[in-house]
């Protein structure tokens, strides 16, 4: 059943690294649905250095194509949120699909149905898949979800929809997002996910796993305040325990009999790791406020930029 095509002008951002056996078919889908939808749009393919056939896929599928396909080669491996940083800085559309993974895991009519949604008034719609998900990820969000001091609840994605004001609102909060996930729900705007069943789901290889790991790491760090509660928490219990060695040392002194010179040494210690450990406590504080002040700002590096 054909339909009126929409007039606004869209963009769609691939983040591409060695996905040569599922990238043709996903290209061909997200292209399909995006002409089907759409008057006007642009494809921006992001090659992250892959070291498989991509970048010829991406050259091969672009050629008979009537509407606009980008490719960007990274200089480097630089991983998924600043290849998807730099697909997004030179995407012009109304509204951007972001898709951090090269694999169709999703039914086809999920395209169409962030879009509808997005005409209600929201400005960041997610695609989610349903049920719990691994037990990593579970174990990251609901981290995550409890420390920060974001309101909306972050899941896992499979890919999302982003309206123009949201891009330059997260832009105008800091140029390049070290989390983009965690940025958009910190943004304020109006959001929302839709569910659906998987269909598959595309294994990532080593070097991508490690990625992944990193980033919750590091998203940890810069979102939650986990780890300014784990030091302080061990700092605290540190100078509780220094206070009751030089205590402890004191009654020995005044009821035993203890060896020459060792009084002095545990007072001098006690005091000393008390003092140690209550400078620890204030540095950890001011370490948690200068990274909050100053946030991690990450630039990438571009090789070349093609329309293809």
């Amino acid at each position: 059943m054909s339909i009126e095509k929409e007039k606004n002008f869209v963009s769609a951002v691939v983040y591409v690294r060695n996905n040569a056996r599922t990238l043709q078919a996903f290209l061909d889908h997200v292209y399909s649905e995006m002409d089907r939808l759409f008057n006007e749009f642009e494809l921006i393919c992001v090659n992250d250095a892959s070291k498989d056939a991509s970048e010829e896929i991406i050259r091969e599928f672009a050629r008979e194509k009537d509407h606009a396909v980008t490719l960007i080669n990274m200089g480097y491996a630089q991983g998924t949120e600043l290849g998807m940083n730099a697909g997004e800085d030179i995407a012009i559309g109304d509204f951007v699909y972001e898709f951090d993974l090269a694999a169709q895991t999703w039914p086809s009519d999920m395209i169409e149905k962030l879009y509808r949604k997005m005409q209600e008034g929201y400005d960041i719609i997610s695609a989610c898949p349903e049920g719990k998900g691994r037990f990593t990820s579970r174990l990251f969000y609901g981290i995550f979800n409890r420390y920060s001091n974001i309101n909306a609840k972050l899941r896992t994605e499979a890919f999302r929809l982003t309206s123009r004001r949201a891009i330059n609102r997260v832009t105008a909060m800091n140029h390049v997002q070290m989390y983009k996930k965690a940025a958009n729900a910190n943004s304020g705007l109006k959001q929302t996910f839709l569910t659906f069943s998987e269909i598959k789901a595309e294994k990532a290889d080593y070097k991508s796993q490690k990625e992944r790991s990193a980033l919750a790491m590091n998203s940890l760090l810069l979102f939650t305040d986990i780890g300014y509660k784990i030091a302080f928490v061990m700092s605290i219990v540190m100078l509780i325990f220094a206070a009751i060695v030089g205590i402890y040392t004191v009654i020995v002194f005044a009821t035993g009999h203890p060896v020459e010179g060792w009084t002095p040494i545990m007072i001098f210690l006690a005091i000393g790791f008390f003092v140690l450990f209550a400078i620890l406590t204030f540095v950890i504080k001011y370490l948690s406020l200068i990274l909050n002040l100053n946030f991690r700002r990450q630039r990438y590096i571009v090789q070349d930029v093609e329309k293809l």
